[in-house]
């Protein structure tokens, strides 16, 4: 399955959308929504690269996040202008992406992922905790069936933890 960071800068502002394919019509995205995360990523084109980053004290970064509504397929490829005044979004990395782990507390996936800026290939750990515990049924469900079970796109918060694969 593939997925995609992208930044959206829209009137001045941005944040960063992370979108993972399920094999579904659309992608589950979460909005990454830490200040000191943005802070970050705008002085350091180079964050999400924890070789070559400045600012980079270790290999693993903690973020808020916000599941949103789900996006269109045409997400996993798109950079540049959205048009209808909706800003325009950069490919921060892409690739594929594996299920690792899901449960109560926590969905575990590893990436493969190129930043496209400098081509920069990496593999990471993500961990996304939702501040609620989620009711899944795990036995003989498929992914998508899974991910469907996730708490729907709303206000509850969620914590992004991201580690580099050695």
């Amino acid at each position: 399955m593939r997925y995609v960071l992208l930044k959206h800068k829209r009137d001045g502002d941005f944040h960063v959308d992370f979108l993972l394919d399920c094999g579904q019509e659309r992608l589950l995205t979460w909005q990454i929504t830490d200040h000191v995360f943005f802070d970050r990523l705008k002085f350091d084109g180079n964050f999400f690269n924890f070789a070559e980053s400045p600012n980079r004290t270790n290999d693993i970064f903690y973020a808020n996040c916000h599941r949103i509504f789900d996006h269109r397929r045409e997400y996993l490829d798109i950079s540049g202008d959205l048009g209808n005044l909706r800003g325009c979004v950069i490919r921060i990395e892409y690739g594929d992406w594996t299920l690792l782990e899901v449960c109560a507390k926590q969905l575990v996936i590893q990436t493969f992922g190129t930043n496209p800026a400098n081509n920069f290939s990496m593999a990471r750990l993500w961990r996304f905790e939702p501040q609620i515990e989620i009711a899944l049924d795990l036995h003989g469900t498929s992914l998508d069936r899974l991910m469907q079970q996730l708490p729907p796109p709303g206000d509850e918060s969620w914590v992004v933890v991201c580690t580099r694969v050695l």
